[in-house]
């Protein structure tokens, strides 16, 4: 079983540093890398997802799954759709708490940002702490992923095409 945290803040600046501090963490703890991404919403609401590198491959941490699914937490529009349809359907067929599905996706205010990643091996009290004893003041919201959760999630990231995944990274890493 793992945790999945997304911590929302005021400020872009604000989710980038608190990413950083997590890959820190991580780096200090010794642990195996999680994904780390960071989802802004700019002025015009358009949300960019923004994965956490590693600077020796170039690739994203832990391959990126995580991190893009994250970012689709943000992408659902939070409106009614037919029965089944839309990501939120797509996210509840996983297993994933349909109320923290509609918090995601109804946390991010434009000019805001939040940094997320599933957490299994560094404990979720320590991923808030972290989280918490940085600026910003983040909302911080959770869940917890049972196996099963994990292994539909899996599945439905395996379900997009590279060319969606890999469609307009940026370069830099955070």
């Amino acid at each position: 079983m793992s945790d999945l945290i997304i911590a929302v803040y005021r400020s872009e600046t604000a989710a980038f540093v608190a990413g950083d501090n997590l890959v820190a963490l991580q780096h200090a703890a010794g642990t195996e890398a999680e994904d780390i991404v960071v989802v802004t919403r700019d002025k015009t609401g358009r949300v960019s997802v923004n994965q956490s590198i590693d600077l020796a491959t170039g690739e994203p941490l832990a391959g990126g799954r995580w991190g893009a699914l994250i970012g689709l937490l943000f992408l659902d529009s939070g409106r009614d759709q037919p029965k089944g349809k839309g990501l939120a359907a797509r996210f509840g067929a996983t297993g994933l708490d349909a109320r923290f599905v509609q918090e995601v996706a109804g946390s991010l205010d434009a000019g805001g940002a939040a940094v997320g990643m599933r957490v299994r091996l560094l404990g979720r009290d320590r991923v808030e702490e972290a989280l918490k004893s940085g600026k910003g003041n983040p909302k911080i919201l959770w869940t917890r992923l049972s196996p099963d959760a994990e292994d539909a999630l899996v599945d439905m990231h395996d379900q997009i095409p590279d060319s969606v995944l890999h469609q307009g990274q940026p370069n830099d890493a955070f």
